[in-house]
């Protein structure tokens, strides 16, 4: 009776090791994006809320203005 005891315990440690295994391969295909975190994607996105990226905001200049 010991002995089919001890079996029984063995495949119970067994079956949760194996659903152990399964667990963070199921976690790591939900990887989480990150959003990019560049001056020039924080910046661009910072514009595109205000409606400000053009190309009169960024440079400070009307296009086909001279400055003389």
């Amino acid at each position: 009776m010991a002995d089919l005891e001890a079996v029984l315990a063995d495949v119970s440690y067994l079956m949760a090791m194996e659903k152990s295994k399964s667990t963070p391969a199921a976690r790591a295909s939900k990887k989480i994006i990150l959003p990019e975190s560049s001056i020039r994607s924080v910046m661009q996105k910072y514009l595109e809320e205000r409606d400000e990226l053009t190309f009169d905001k960024i440079f400070n200049q009307k296009i086909g203005e001279w400055s003389v």
